[in-house]
């Protein structure tokens, strides 16, 4: 680094004379404000050349009087992300010898520029020169630094440190964190840890192998102790199940969706077998299908209805999972609500809701950390709350960053030092919520669950433990839902078009007779899909919603194709009364029943209603629909399917018919007619033939034949005579 900068000497001696940068006891609560954008850029732009990443702190908890843990070793590497090259490097660990009385302490240590160093008394390591004492740009080197126990005192509790490199200009990198001293005789506060296990947006075979590689097996995995609680997505053990099955059947996951590939199927099979396994025994929160934004919910006049489907629809999911399935329990996103989302929990069966103390504040002149239980009075009716701890739950969402991880273990130990020290006898007990995107490094969490316990300043325990903790006096004001988390929610609009989907589908559905008397499945995949748009998890991603619901429509609508009216040349009608036929096609696997309406768009002819009727699957059924024709003419009839509900199937069908009524009369009269002159012509035969006849028979019969003419008498006489 360049010589003309100020030495680590005069940086010290500014900061000294600036004032100390924390006060020694200040409101236990601690600040969960988030760096303003103007500290932001600040803090960008005053970055130092090196970066410091802690590695190790150990012991968690040290104790000069026990020879295990009297020396404290941090170990940390060093980068160089400037452009030159720094020369001259040393490091040290330094650290306050008093240890900090308060929360707020901690938060502002943790949040101070890199370049503020401990202006207190403090103790420090010797300096270690790093790697050979010089780095090129990008490159790193390790170091490792040691303080004895004995040189921070007697004090009990979370000490703030640092550890700073320099040059021969003053110090070019450091990076805080906290030695914390072990307990001496005081009650550990009970911690509660709530992993999530939900569904992501892109419920694709590749999209949940993805997600369990990236984010699943870490929380899977993190879950060693059988105390860390789940909140489980039903629909993420129904995708999982569809993808293991898709994979040794070779039926597709759903319904024009890709076949997943076997090394997806496997890696989504050993999860879920992996996930079982580590259920048995545990609490797990079953979440409603979906994991629905309760607070999107809340605003849509829908919203009772849809959650009810949520939690129908994730009915029966864990009843083979072996946990301690805790069904009274809502978790709003951002663990924010307000009265109106607490009685939308209520009239679903909820009895216990997930918060943080951002919703539910600890009152103003508490000068302690209350525990996190509360009750809130809604509609007459308790709701109790687990109170989750903004703070800690914060930190913990920094263990997605392998470079954070050590610092986070520390910061929470210290958290917890802290908070038991407020009120040493009296343990209150404390819930970290990750948040739901969370993405931990493989084998951080479990560290972190062990090394907080060990340091013997905490205590893990069940959710049901804490739900069962009484939570006392009221200590805490609100509910109340801060202004950025309700513009989070998913537009009302959104809501709307998914109702409208489901509600496409409900009519649809009313079609179907399955032989099992259950939902057809197709129709119950598409009733899913369309719940799963209302996901929290779509919060921060609305821009992606609106091609989410126009494939979720196309694939409602190629439902619909499958029962439809067979379209057919010009229809004769040369008949007054006559029947018109219609052919109606069912290519679905299951028999539907239909109402054919036929609409004429002129009055020449008059269509009888059509009975409702039923379709066998695959077949072709023909509907003879009678009908009278008023007047002659060309006419167009509109054939349209509905649902027993009443809603359409399909576009309209135009049935052409060329109505000639009077054709029948003139045929009638030529056949009339001509049947009638054949009658007269037959008559005037029969006369005509009948006369001759009798005029033939009366000349052959009377004139006699003439005698002749010299006949003797004798002759004449008869024969025998004589």
């Amino acid at each position: 680094m360049s010589g003309n900068g100020p030495s680590r000497r005069q940086l010290l001696a500014g900061l000294a004379g600036g004032g100390a940068l924390l006060a020694s006891a200040e409101p236990a609560r601690a600040s969960t404000a988030k760096p303003t954008p103007k500290e932001t850029t600040e803090t960008t732009a005053s970055a130092l050349p090196a970066r410091v990443v802690l590695l190790e702190v150990t012991p968690s908890a040290y104790s000069a009087a026990d020879p295990a843990r009297s020396t404290i070793l941090v170990r940390a590497r060093v980068e160089n992300t400037g452009s030159d090259a720094l020369t001259g490097l040393t490091a040290r660990l330094v650290a306050q010898r008093s240890p900090s009385v308060a929360r707020s302490a901690l938060d502002g240590w943790a949040r101070a520029s890199e370049r503020t160093s401990i202006t207190r008394s403090s103790a420090s390591s010797e300096d270690v020169v790093v790697g050979t004492g010089d780095l090129a740009a990008d490159e790193s080197a390790e170091v490792e630094l040691t303080l004895p126990a004995a040189a921070l005192g007697n004090g009990v509790g979370a000490h703030l440190a640092a550890v700073e490199v320099s040059d021969k200009s003053g110090k070019v990198g450091g990076a805080r964190t906290f030695l914390v001293s072990a307990p001496q005789g005081v009650t550990p506060t009970p911690l509660t840890l709530l992993l999530p296990l939900v569904a992501g947006r892109d419920g694709s075979a590749s999209g949940l192998a993805s997600a369990v590689e990236g984010r699943l097996a870490p929380l899977v995995g993190a879950s060693a102790d059988p105390r860390v609680a789940w909140a489980l997505d039903p629909a993420l053990l129904a995708a999982a199940a569809n993808v293991t099955t898709a994979g040794t059947s070779g039926q597709p996951t759903a319904p024009s969706t890709p076949q997943p590939t076997l090394d997806e199927s496997r890696t989504v099979s050993v999860w879920l077998a992996d996930l079982r396994a580590a259920a048995t025994g545990r609490v797990v929160v079953a979440l409603p299908y979906g994991d629905p934004d309760l607070a999107a919910l809340d605003r849509s006049e829908d919203g009772p209805d849809l959650l009810g489907r949520c939690v129908a629809a994730g009915a029966g999911a864990f009843d083979d999972l072996g946990a301690v399935v805790v069904r009274d329990v809502a978790w709003p996103a951002d663990e924010a609500a307000d009265d109106d989302l607490l009685a939308l929990a209520l009239g679903v069966g909820a009895s216990t809701v997930v918060l943080d103390d951002v919703c539910l504040p600890p009152d103003a002149d508490l000068t302690y950390t209350p525990a996190g239980r509360a009750s809130v009075t809604v509609l007459d009716s308790v709701v109790d709350a687990v109170v989750a701890d903004r703070t800690m739950s914060s930190v913990l969402a920094d263990s997605v960053d392998a470079d954070q991880v050590v610092l986070v273990r520390q910061r929470l130990i210290a958290e917890a030092a802290t908070t038991t020290l407020q009120r040493p006898s009296d343990a209150r007990g404390q819930l970290l919520v990750a948040p739901r995107s969370f993405n931990p490094v493989a084998g951080a969490i479990e560290t972190l669950v062990a090394d907080v316990e060990a340091s013997g300043w905490a205590s893990w325990q069940s959710l049901t433990d804490l739900i069962a903790t009484d939570p006392g006096p009221g200590s805490r004001s609100g509910p109340e839902i801060a202004t950025a988390t309700a513009r989070a929610a998913l537009p009302a609009r959104h809501v709307a078009d998914v109702e409208s989907a489901l509600t496409e589908v409900d009519d649809f559905s009313s079609a179907l007779q399955t032989t099992d008397g259950r939902p057809d499945a197709k129709l119950l995949t598409q009733q899913r899909a369309a719940l799963l748009l209302l996901g929290a998890s779509w919060r921060g991603h609305t821009d992606e919603l609106p091609a989410a619901r126009e494939t979720l429509e196309r694939t409602i609508a190629s439902l619909t194709t499958g029962i439809s009216i067979a379209g057919g040349s010009v229809r004769n009608l040369a008949a007054e009364r006559s029947e018109l036929p219609i052919t109606l096609v069912n290519e679905l696997d299951v028999p539907v029943q239909v109402d054919l309406v036929l609409t004429p768009r002129s009055p020449r002819v008059q269509l009888d209603a059509v009975p409702r009727q039923t379709v066998p699957a695959r077949s072709q059924q023909r509907v003879g629909v009678p009908v009278r024709a008023l007047a002659n003419g060309s006419v167009v009839v509109e054939a349209q399917l509905r649902t027993p509900a009443g809603s359409a199937i399909g576009a309209p069908v135009a049935v052409d018919l060329n109505v000639r009524a009077d054709v029948e009369n003139w045929i009638s009269g030529v056949v009339g007619g001509g049947a009638a002159a054949l009658l007269v012509l037959g008559v005037v035969r029969a006369v005509k033939k009948g006369r001759r006849r009798v005029d033939e028979a009366e000349h052959a019969d009377v004139t006699p034949a003439p005698a002749p003419a010299h006949q003797d008498e004798d002759e004449s006489a008869p024969t025998g005579q004589g």
